[in-house]
């Protein structure tokens, strides 16, 4: 007697699928939203001012007292850390916006430019990303005295070669597809399909994009203030307090540790909240491609 056929599961990686998805955003959406709610309640959450300087407690360990420990200058850190929170996210956040506005309109001038539009716009592209931007930092802040605008400017030149290549990209495979055509045929002119017909199919991943870049952003702002480029003092940012603590970090080592935890706590919720938007994109367009 033949055996019974089985019907064959369907669905079953898929859900598995999405629960890793949804768990991995909803980690990265808790941990952002904790980070950024402590930074905008500095002040509630603060027992002294950023600046404070208390001579009597230099490089205090972590207490109840003080949760962070002091600095070299008895300031308390958790104080340092929560606001300067405030400007390293804010920082990051601008640059994140400015790189992804100058790259998504130099992406979509390198897709639908005239013929001479489109090598040049390229050219420029692959320059920059060929040139490191530590050293286009050195550079721009030899010439001018480095300032908070300053290091936005270096963000938004830094990071919007990335986020052009991106969205040349799509918008070159979108414009193969028949309803770009269609709208060609129709006398739709190229602004038109660029602004009504491509880039709503672009901005899923600029959203991705936007979260990778601003955990690069803050990386970017933490490095360049430690390397002396970025804010300056007394305006506490993560990466000027780490700068702040290498001088002793076998002695005081939660000076520079705990900004540094504070940095990668963030980076990794962005991150995570990145890949799963991707991977909801990735469903999304594979579902509509079966239909």
């Amino acid at each position: 007697m033949a055996a019974p056929a089985t019907l064959p599961t369907q669905g079953g990686p898929g859900l598995i699928q999405r629960l890793r998805v949804n768990v991995a955003l909803g980690a990265g959406v808790v941990l952002l939203v904790i980070m950024v709610l402590a930074a905008v309640a500095a002040p509630l959450l603060a027992s002294s001012g950023p600046t404070e300087v208390d001579l009597m407690a230099v490089r205090l360990p972590p207490s109840p007292q003080h949760w962070f420990g002091t600095d070299a200058v008895g300031r308390d850190l958790l104080s340092r850390v929560l606001y300067g929170g405030r400007v390293s996210l804010l920082i990051a956040g601008v640059g994140m916006i400015g790189s992804l506005t100058l790259g998504t309109l130099m992406g979509m001038l390198a897709a639908f430019g005239n013929r001479f539009v489109r090598p040049a716009v390229d050219r420029v592209i692959e320059i920059q990303l060929a040139f490191p931007y530590v050293l286009l930092a050195i550079a721009v802040t030899s010439a001018v005295r480095p300032s908070t605008p300053v290091l936005i400017l270096l963000m938004v030149l830094a990071a919007w070669a990335a986020a052009a290549r991106v969205v040349r990209a799509i918008a070159l495979q979108e414009r193969g597809k028949d309803y770009v055509k269609a709208a060609e045929v129709l006398g739709a002119s190229r602004l038109r399909i660029a602004m009504l017909h491509v880039f709503p199919s672009v901005l899923p991943s600029l959203v991705v994009l936007a979260a990778m870049q601003m955990a690069a952003m803050i990386v970017f702002e933490a490095t360049l203030s430690f390397l002396g480029m970025g804010v300056q003092p007394p305006t506490p940012s993560w990466g000027g307090i780490m700068l702040d603590g290498k001088n002793y970090i076998t002695s005081a080592w939660w000076v520079a540790s705990l900004p540094g935890l504070a940095i990668v706590v963030t980076s990794l919720a962005l991150v995570l909240i990145g890949d799963g938007l991707q991977a909801r994109t990735e469903a999304m367009r594979a579902r509509e491609g079966d239909r």
